[in-house]
């Protein structure tokens, strides 16, 4: 009897929380556009750089009003300034998740022959309800395969999505540890392929919570000063990385 009543209690939780989970990320909000920051950047007389960006909506940017806002167009800028002439590829679809990169994204990404890839992927397979396992036998494939050419891979990893505003406890509390779980899967997929994941828990929990003007008007994704926050962190795996690759300075 015990046991069917705590059955029956861990069901009901499951259905509440599903049903929050629903309503945050399906309830009616503005349309966002997307954006494709692929691009040029830095003198043309400069040695070339190709940086591959794949990804979710992450990377294309709902929220901002253009592709220059956004931390994937940040992060070539800084390389550029470092004296490189750098192609930025973007082969980021809004709403992936990991093996929508493996199908769509991973083998035009290799074929293109970057010098550096970045990858944020995770958000889609936490929040949609993902299992942790699957996820790390799809990141695995992924970061597997890209680690195959020759560039390094830096995985975005993630932040605290529990953070977002459109979500409400206690479905924020569990997204935030799920958060934790699937960031330690990124850093152990990351160990075994000998790549490197951006180190977002060094920053405040209680500044996305509180900054509302990190946020889109959609209360889901990031605004332009979050793409800039974002980046500093990005930046902070990136620099290092460029100057073990011989960087002009």
């Amino acid at each position: 009897m015990v046991r069917r009543l705590i059955t029956r209690s861990a069901f009901a939780g499951a259905v509440l929380l599903a049903a929050e989970a629903a309503y945050a990320i399906l309830r009616r909000t503005p349309r966002l556009d997307d954006h494709d920051p692929s691009g040029m950047f830095g003198e043309e007389t400069d040695p070339p750089f190709r940086l591959a960006v794949l990804g979710d909506s992450t990377v294309t940017g709902p929220g901002v009003l253009s592709a220059d806002s956004t931390w994937a167009r940040i992060i070539a800028n800084s390389v550029a300034a470092l004296g490189y002439r750098v192609e930025l590829r973007s082969f980021a679809v809004s709403g992936s998740r990991t093996r929508d990169l493996i199908i769509t994204q991973m083998l035009p990404a290799l074929d293109w022959d970057p010098d550096l890839f970045l990858v944020s992927i995770g958000a889609n397979d936490l929040i949609k309800g993902g299992s942790a396992s699957q996820f790390e036998f799809d990141l695995d494939h992924l970061i597997g395969g890209l680690t195959q050419g020759r560039a390094p891979v830096v995985q975005k990893g993630l932040g605290d999505l529990g953070t977002i505003p459109r979500l409400v406890p206690p479905l924020r509390g569990m997204i935030t540890r799920r958060s934790l779980i699937f960031d330690d899967i990124q850093r152990r997929v990351a160990a075994r392929h000998g790549s490197t994941v951006v180190e977002h828990r060094t920053d405040s929990r209680r500044v996305w919570l509180d900054d509302r003007e990190l946020w889109a008007e959609d209360l889901f994704h990031i605004s332009a000063k979050g793409h800039q926050r974002t980046a500093r962190f990005i930046w902070m795996t990136v620099e290092p990385l460029l100057g073990e690759m011989n960087a002009p300075v």
